[in-house]
């Protein structure tokens, strides 16, 4: 761990000074309370001792880190401070005496110096445990900001897991439908069931090549949906219809992979199949400040009795919107008579998984 004094420049400024108030504040206690010790003297005397405080104190760093409250007992955090404390003091009384005396040849102030050796002392003693104390904050202030980040490492490697779960809960899900599909083809229509073979093909491929990123271009993953609905336009026929209106600005628009596709396979499980009639499943998208708008629409008939699913989809893209963005509003379902809605807010901003 690198010294705290000297790891930035603003705790290197800030060091500094600390000791030009310190050096003020010898010097004046000197030239208020021993008027006959010279003005000169006093600044020489608050020079000298205060800056072999500053050098002598680096050290006391090291003291504090390899004596940590948590990892020490009592006993013996207090013998180690102790014998630091009592070397502290004599090195810097010992020099401070020795460099004073090379600077000043006077007697007055030999004996100034010999009769406030109590005091001094008793500054060694409070300079050295405010000094310690700080570099303990620093240190419990480092060991916080360690734990929160691999505390943040851990949550951020629970909801890697957790987006993965989901995905593979995605992906068989529109697997199954589509081989029942083909399986269903291959007795009513092979070339059909050949054809949606091939686009099946295309639409996993695109699955498997994005691999674990987790984010796409708007304009990929509507290529994609085209896939996934021609699979099912195929089947349906006539049935289904779908259109589509997106901006060209949306477009390149940044949105989590496969969190579309769920919303069509709803779409379809809901309304098309059921129904005797077509229904048209209509896409629109634009651009608002920081965030990219999607409306999905499909109709449906009341009059049928609606396929009742376990909600996985829409589940999955509420859950996966939450652990990516981490807001809870950014679905939003709007169901009438006749048609049921879904709203996408996707931001637009960058996440921490980006």
């Amino acid at each position: 761990m690198v010294h705290p004094i000297v790891e930035n420049k603003r705790a290197t400024l800030l060091y500094f000074l600390v000791w030009v108030l310190l050096v003020g504040i010898h010097f004046l206690i000197i030239y208020w309370f021993y008027e006959d010790i010279d003005t000169t003297y006093a600044i020489i005397d608050g020079l000298v001792f205060n800056t072999l405080f500053i050098i002598i104190s680096f050290a006391i760093w090291y003291i504090a880190r390899y004596n940590s409250p948590t990892k020490s007992s009592l006993l013996s955090l207090s013998i180690n401070h102790l014998a630091s404390l009592l070397l502290f003091t004599v090195i810097w009384i010992a020099l401070g005496q020795y460099f004073s005396k090379q600077f000043i040849n006077d007697e007055v102030y030999t004996n100034f110096l010999n009769d406030t050796i109590p005091w001094r002392v008793i500054s060694s003693l409070f300079l050295y445990f405010i000094t310690v104390l700080i570099y303990y904050l620093i240190l419990y202030y480092n060991d916080l900001q360690e734990r929160r980040s691999k505390e943040l490492t851990l949550i951020d490697m629970v909801n890697e897991s957790e987006l993965k779960v989901l995905k593979s809960q995605i992906n068989p899900h529109f697997l199954f439908n589509s081989l029942n599909s083909i399986s269903s083809l291959t007795v009513t229509n092979a070339s059909k069931a050949q054809e949606m073979i091939i686009k099946l093909s295309d639409f996993l491929r695109y699955t498997v090549s994005k691999g674990d990123n987790r984010f796409s271009n708007l304009e990929q993953e509507m290529d994609n949906i085209q896939r996934y609905l021609d699979i099912e336009k195929i089947r349906f026929g006539d049935k289904l219809l779908f259109e589509f209106d997106v901006e060209d600005i949306c477009k390149e628009c940044s949105i989590p992979v496969m969190i579309l596709q769920p919303l069509y396979e709803n779409a379809l499980k809901h309304g098309v199949y059921e129904s005797s009639e077509p229904i048209i499943i209509r896409t629109e998208c634009r651009k608002e400040e920081d965030h990219v708008f999607i409306r999905i629409l499909n109709n449906y008939e009341k009059s049928v009795s609606q396929v009742k699913g376990a909600g996985i989809g829409l589940k999955n893209i509420k859950e996966r919107l939450r652990l990516i963005y981490k807001h809870t509003d950014l679905v939003k379902i709007i169901k009438t008579e006749n048609t049921f809605e879904v709203q996408l807010f996707i931001p637009q901003v960058k996440t921490d998984h980006e």
